[in-house]
């Protein structure tokens, strides 16, 4: 391969995208007159062009161009633009390219942060066994360097997630799944997700945060507009689902399972954890039941509780002991009078009907409190003369 000085190599890229000569040109008086942060703005749009990733002309353009000044440009922009050069590589020959990169741009934590989640991606796309293993080191080496920093560009947060939510993924981890494609959510704006990728992402969050072993929170994805993405679909009634989850309402899921009884009994994942599920929505109708009784009346039977959780009296127990050790509520529990005193539940993300809940009995404690008040007001010896 023919290696050329930054200005012979624009004249020579000229004429072989004789169409890009205008964009060429302007570059090349940017690059005269050392204006980096222009400069990168029309590398970033040049590169781009499906005349030099045809003409397979990216990494050259990188050689025998962008090489000559690359320190002088802001690190992270440097990383985005040789992720969109690596395009023209095969895998392994793209993860290679960006390790180099990344040695480069090793004092820049974004930056470094950035190649790190994309080998990792590299990695998971080889479809290699061993290296899936690679991708996890990676993911952890970029969870490292991300431990205690704040404030750094959005696209090394969703680029960190988006790979680790592919991870969990391949790997069957649904909670972990559930965790980091929320957290990708969050730093990704909707519209850059193509619909269908949208409805697939959709989905797969539902069935995680229903079968996963440790999600019990169902707000934080009821909330988020991707579930838009399953409206008028044939997964419409999962929403439906994650809703009866969400405040354990179990008549509700027994009439879901019956009503789409067909295109349950092909969604394996459901299939294959209908006792978990049971127990799942057991626990949450508990936490429902726990969350609507006032803190100063939460001593409550076994017997309300099986009412609640349409479970025989003697599996109350047993499902107290579960949500105590998953750490969902705290208390203690009276066996002799079959009495559980709740001191704490968990937190979760609310309902317009929970939040009216909350709001009435705020109301309610105000005008006790106010009650009190003037109980001891009226009731005080008036001890000044």
């Amino acid at each position: 391969m023919a290696t050329y000085k930054p200005l012979e190599y624009l004249e020579h890229l000229k004429k072989i995208v004789p169409d890009l000569s205008d964009q060429i040109n302007n570059i090349k008086d940017t690059y005269e007159n050392k204006l980096w942060h222009q400069l990168t703005k029309q590398i970033e749009m040049i590169i781009i062009s499906p005349q030099l990733l045809e003409k397979k002309e990216l990494f050259n353009f990188y050689t025998n161009f962008i090489r000559d000044f690359e320190n002088k440009l802001r690190p992270l922009s440097l990383v985005e633009i040789c992720i969109a050069i690596a395009r023209q590589f095969d895998t392994d020959e793209s993860r290679k390219f960006i390790d180099t990169i990344s040695q480069k741009v090793k004092k820049d934590k974004s930056a470094y942060i950035l190649t790190l989640s994309y080998m990792a991606n590299m990695n998971l796309r080889s479809g290699v066994a061993e290296q899936l293993q690679d991708c996890k080191k990676t993911l952890e080496l970029a969870k490292e360097e991300l431990q205690g920093v704040t404030g750094l560009d959005t696209i090394v947060y969703s680029s960190f997630y988006r790979v680790s939510t592919d991870y969990h993924m391949a790997k069957s981890q649904a909670s972990e799944f559930y965790k980091n494609a929320l957290m990708y959510l969050s730093y990704c704006k909707l519209e850059t997700i193509s619909q269908e990728e949208q409805a697939s992402l959709a989905y797969n969050l539902c069935i995680a945060a229903l079968v996963g072993e440790d999600v019990y929170g169902f707000g934080d994805l009821i909330a988020n507009p991707i579930l838009k993405a399953l409206e008028g679909s044939q997964h419409n009634w999962l929403i439906a689902f994650l809703k009866a989850f969400n405040i354990g309402d179990i008549q509700q899921f027994e009439g879901l399972m019956s009503q789409h009884r067909d295109i349950i009994s092909t969604q394996t994942a459901i299939t294959n954890n209908m006792q978990k599920l049971r127990q799942k929505i057991s626990i949450l109708s508990l936490l429902e039941l726990a969350f609507r009784t006032p803190s100063d009346k939460r001593s409550i039977s076994f017997g309300k509780i099986a009412q609640a959780t349409k479970l025989p009296l003697g599996e109350i127990e047993h499902l107290l002991m579960k949500s105590l050790s998953l750490g969902l509520i705290k208390g203690s529990i009276d066996q002799t009078v079959e009495i559980i005193h709740i001191t704490w539940v968990t937190p979760r993300i609310l309902d317009l009907n929970q939040i009216n809940s909350m709001s009435n009995r705020i109301a309610e404690w105000t005008e006790k409190a106010k009650t009190s008040l003037r109980l001891v007001e009226n009731d005080t010896v008036d001890l000044v003369a």
